[in-house]
């Protein structure tokens, strides 16, 4: 069924586009909210993957659990250069500015509401936030989102730990 969509799509019908739309727009949404925390730039930003993707339908093979994937990913990108257009402050982070000791690791057995964990997550610094989506929700491997925002794979992976600590703290504190 999805090829036959896809074919129909391919050759402008507008509402097998807009069935695609309909197939990848919330997902393409929330991978870009997950990054930017503003429903109107995120809503922009996945108006402008979809189309994007679009765009490029006659090179797309493949399910359509990999065109979702697909335009989740072309919203990730275009998340992420937004971020780094608009940012005041840089993404990098000095690896160095930190020492493991400041991190306390919790064995937590509490248990927390979605809204509280979203919470918690918009309120960590851009860089956590930005990483830990990409990891955990995105599911994104490390190399993968080094890659993507231009810093080494263990810069990734020592923000990941130490916006997970932040995190856990976060949540103890407001819990």
């Amino acid at each position: 069924m999805f090829d036959t969509i896809l074919e129909s799509a391919r050759n402008g019908n507008e509402q097998a586009l807009m069935r695609l739309y309909d197939i990848c727009s919330k997902a393409a949404f929330n991978a870009s909210y997950n990054i930017v925390s503003d429903r109107d730039d995120a809503e922009e930003i996945m108006q402008d993957a979809v189309m994007t993707a679009f765009s490029l339908l006659g090179s797309f093979e493949g399910t359509e659990t990999s065109f979702i994937a697909w335009v989740k990913k072309i919203a990730v990108n275009k998340s992420i250069d937004r971020y780094r257009r608009e940012s005041r402050m840089p993404l990098r982070v000095d690896v160095e500015e930190f020492k493991e000791s400041e991190f306390v690791k919790y064995d937590d057995d509490e248990l927390y509401s979605v809204e509280q964990i979203k919470k918690a997550i918009e309120a960590l610094p851009d860089g956590y936030r930005m990483v830990i989506t990409l990891h955990l929700l995105e599911e994104l491997e490390y190399e993968e989102i080094a890659n993507m925002l231009g810093i080494n794979e263990s810069s990734v992976r020592s923000q990941y730990a130490r916006g997970i600590a932040k995190l856990k703290s976060e949540l103890r504190v407001k819990g």
